[in-house]
């Protein structure tokens, strides 16, 4: 390819404010990951979840796989885990389906869902009101609004403005007005917790939804309840993509959420996510979803940082994916700088 070419120079770093006068004449969505909480606090950080999930009971043996890795990320240990038990079992380490590695894999799981419920913050009162209010501001301008991530801040966002900014799809149950259910979307603009939540729980083979105001209860306490009753949410934490889509496909409400994301037309914003391995299956429905013509992919930090090197490879690997999956309907990718989003202040921090 000739020196020069698109591929080989070096991407051009949008600021948010081109993104969004590039998606005005459409009505865009938005791919949330866990840099939007991590921007509003950071008891959301990998790391201060690892040390809630050592409080909350983390086993020695477990914490040491932490420690080799050199990380805090939980999915990179559930997927060696789950790779060294393949491994044992293939060379007959093991002499059944079940080993100690899938029972740490189960206990670190268990220590996320306890972790992120143990520490998050408490209500929403604890967000400053202006900080709210601009990230209703920043939410406005999207159609849908997809999120892989498990806390309750979007819900704690949307429910700041009367009515409701986006609509979730619960309804109160017909039967038991104490409680709201999965049942249906309405309105304009709608929301998909693509990994499930910690206020969202199975009842009685329903999928329900905890609300704040229940026997004078926050809803962090009403989850902590739950957690103690043995009760745990909707909780997508698995090691690959491939585990993960595979309980996606156990959930009828999260197939109805990844049916929704396949089914995107025109312009997704993606904030806060590094377009991991572990979303495999994120990916794959944007390279097959042919209706959606551009990816802006925000960068947080120095664009030339590791991190960002591997996410910005993903992001035009995608756009080459799409090109031999359908050339006639090709994927623009685009970067821009996510600081400048300015989601939760009115200026870059």
């Amino acid at each position: 390819m000739p020196k020069g070419s698109r591929t080989e120079r070096e991407p051009t770093i949008l600021s948010y404010e081109e993104v969004r006068q590039r998606c005005a004449s459409g009505r865009p969505s938005l791919l949330l990951g866990n840099g939007f909480s991590i921007a509003c606090d950071e008891v959301f950080t990998y790391r201060s979840l690892y040390e809630a999930a050592v409080r909350a009971g983390l086993s020695s043996r477990a914490q040491e796989v932490f420690q080799r890795l050199g990380t805090n990320n939980f999915e990179g240990v559930m997927r060696l885990l789950e790779l060294s038990h393949w491994v044992a079992h293939t060379y007959r380490l093991v002499q059944s389906g079940n080993s100690e590695m899938l029972g740490d894999l189960e206990t670190i799981k268990r220590a996320l869902i306890e972790a992120i419920g143990g520490s998050h913050l408490q209500h929403p009162g604890e967000i400053l009101e202006e900080r709210k209010e601009r990230a209703v501001e920043f939410l406005k301008q999207y159609r849908s609004v997809f999120t892989t991530n498990y806390d309750l801040l979007l819900y704690w966002i949307t429910m700041n403005s009367d009515p409701p900014l986006f609509d979730d799809g619960f309804r109160y149950d017909p039967d038991d007005q104490s409680r709201l259910v999965f049942s249906f979307y309405s309105g304009d603009r709608q929301m998909f917790y693509l990994h499930g939540a910690l206020h969202l729980y199975l009842e009685e083979g329903r999928l329900c939804k905890h609300r704040s105001g229940t026997d004078g209860l926050c809803l962090t306490d009403l989850i902590r309840e739950s957690l103690d009753r043995g009760q745990y949410p909707l909780f997508v934490a698995e090691a690959s993509a491939g585990q993960k889509l595979r309980q996606i496909s156990e959930s009828t409400y999260l197939t109805r959420c990844r049916i929704e994301f396949i089914s995107l037309k025109g312009s997704l914003v993606i904030l806060g996510h590094s377009l991991g391995e572990a979303d495999g299956h994120i990916l794959d429905a944007i390279i097959r979803n042919r209706r959606l013509s551009n990816l802006y992919v925000g960068l947080h930090g120095d664009p030339e940082s590791p991190s960002n090197q591997v996410t910005q490879a993903t992001a035009r690997r995608l756009r080459v994916q799409r090109a031999q999956l359908a050339q006639q309907y090709p994927l623009e990718v685009y970067f821009y700088d996510s600081e400048t989003a300015r989601v939760w202040d009115d200026y870059a921090s």
